[in-house]
C-alpha cells in the first residue's frame, strides 16, 4: 500500500466525524448491552481482507445479507503472507453473508481487480472520484439499490479530501454472485441545501424513505422519499422531502428557502434506522461524541417523529484506550443474536495515530467491525417523546 493514498483515506474518514465534536452527549441510563466478540470471527473468514469500517447491512433475501464496507485494507497478490504492511487500501468492498447467525454464518468478501491485478474498489472509482458506501435496499422482486457518497482527494488542503456529491448504484441481478453484478451508477443532482442521502434507508409502503444527513456542523437528519418503482429505474427526479406537519412531503422545487425539516437534531454522520416490531416503534442507533464515543439509541412512533432524546446503551471499551477513534454505530435487525430480544449493533474502531493500525496488536484489534448485543425494550426511558 502506498502510504500517501492510505493517509488521505484516513484523513477523509476523520473529516466525516469532525463535526460531532460540538454535538451534545446523549442523556439517560444505559440499557442492558454487552460486547459480542464471539460473533466477530465472521469478519476474519478471508485472510486477504484485512479490516475496514462503515459496515452497513442490507437483506438480500431469505438467509442472505449484503455487507457494505468503506476504506478497506486488502492483501496484494504478490504478498507472501497477508499483512497490512504492503497491502492496498481501496475505497469500498462488499461481502455476502449466508445465514443470519454471525456465529454460524459464512461470509464471502468481494472487490474488483485493477489491470495489473492489484485490488480495486467494488464500486469502481471514476477517475479521481471514489465512493464510500451509504445504505441500500433490495426491492421486492427487483433490483438492489445502494446509495454512494462521492469522495475526491485534495492533497495539501484541509484534511486531504472533499465530498463530491452522491450517486445511486442499481444492481439488476442481486440473486447472482457479486462477481456477476454490474452496478449502474446514476449521479444525483446537487441539492440547494445541506442534506445528503442516505446513511439509512427504510421501506414505507410504495415509497423508500432515506435519511439525509447535514454534512456541516452537527449532523442533523432530514427525510427524503422516492417512489420504489422510480428508484428501481434509477430515477431520482420524483424525490419528496419532509417539510414538517404543516407542509408535508414536497419536491425540492416546492420547499423554498426554508428547506426540509430536520427530524433528528443529531443523527450522527453514520447511523441506522429501522422498524422494531417488538417495540412497535422506529429505532435509530448512532455513535455520539468524537474519538471516545458512546452508542445511543432513540425511538419514535413514526419516521417523522417525535423522536426521543438519545439514551446511552453502550460505551465501547476502546473509548477508554489510548488515542481512541470509535464511530459508525449501526443496528442490523435482520441478523439473529443468541436471544430473541437481542439487537445486533456494530461500531468501527480506529486510531488517531495511523501507524497504530500496522503494529502487531493493531492489525488484530484496530480497524475491524465490533459487535454489541443490545436489548432496546429494556430502555423504558426511550419511550418518552421529546416533544
Amino acid at each position: 500500500m502506498k502510504r500517501p493514498r492510505a493517509c488521505r483515506a484516513f484523513a477523509g474518514a476523520l473529516a466525516l466525524f469532525l463535526a460531532a465534536c460540538a454535538a451534545p452527549r446523549p442523556q439517560g441510563d444505559a440499557a442492558p448491552a454487552r460486547a459480542f466478540p464471539e460473533g466477530e470471527a465472521l469478519f476474519r473468514q478471508d485472510a486477504r481482507w484485512l479490516g475496514s469500517d462503515a459496515a452497513l447491512s442490507v437483506p438480500l433475501g431469505p438467509g442472505r445479507t449484503l455487507w457494505l464496507f468503506g476504506d478497506t485494507f486488502l492483501a496484494r497478490p504478490d504478498q507472501a503472507a497477508p499483512a497490512r504492511t504492503g497491502s492496498t487500501m481501496v475505497r469500498n468492498t462488499v461481502a455476502v453473508q449466508e445465514g443470519l447467525d454471525p456465529l454460524r454464518g459464512k461470509l464471502t468478501f468481494h472487490w474488483r481487480r485493477a489491470g495489473d491485478g492489484a485490488p480495486a474498489a467494488f464500486f469502481p472509482d471514476q477517475g479521481a472520484r471514489g465512493f464510500w458506501p451509504g445504505h441500500g435496499i433490495r426491492l421486492a422482486e427487483g433490483p438492489l439499490i445502494v446509495f454512494l457518497y462521492g469522495i475526491v482527494a485534495t492533497p495539501g488542503q484541509g484534511l486531504g479530501f472533499a465530498g463530491a456529491g452522491w450517486a445511486l448504484a442499481v444492481i439488476e441481478n442481486p440473486d447472482a454472485a457479486p462477481e456477476e453484478w454490474a452496478p449502474r451508477v446514476v449521479d444525483a443532482a446537487p441539492s440547494a441545501f445541506d442534506a445528503v442521502p442516505a446513511t439509512a434507508v427504510v421501506r414505507d409502503g410504495p415509497f423508500v424513505v432515506a435519511l439525509a444527513i447535514r454534512q456541516e456542523g452537527t449532523h442533523q437528519g432530514a427525510l427524503v422519499r422516492y417512489s420504489a418503482a422510480a428508484l428501481a429505474r434509477g430515477n431520482l427526479n420524483q424525490a419528496e422531502w419532509w417539510a414538517g406537519e404543516g407542509r408535508g412531503w414536497l419536491t425540492e422545487g416546492d420547499l423554498g428557502p426554508a428547506g426540509p425539516e430536520f427530524v433528528l437534531d443529531d443523527a450522527g454522520s453514520e447511523c441506522s434506522l429501522h422498524w422494531d416490531a417488538r417495540l412497535g416503534r422506529f429505532v435509530h442507533v448512532a455513535s455520539y461524541g468524537f474519538g471516545a464515543t458512546e452508542i445511543g439509541l432513540r425511538t419514535a412512533p413514526a419516521l417523522t417523529g417525535p423522536w426521543t432524546p438519545p439514551a446511552v446503551v453502550f460505551r465501547p471499551p476502546e473509548s477508554d484506550g489510548p488515542r481512541p477513534f470509535v464511530y459508525a454505530a449501526k443496528a442490523h435487525p435482520e441478523l439473529s443474536g443468541p436471544e430473541p430480544e437481542d439487537l445486533i449493533v456494530t461500531y468501527a474502531t480506529n486510531s488517531f495515530e495511523f501507524a497504530d493500525l500496522f503494529t502487531a496488536e493493531g492489525e488484530q484489534s484496530i480497524y475491524w467491525p465490533r459487535f454489541v448485543l443490545v436489548r432496546p425494550a429494556a430502555a423504558g426511558a426511550l419511550l418518552e417523546p421529546s416533544r
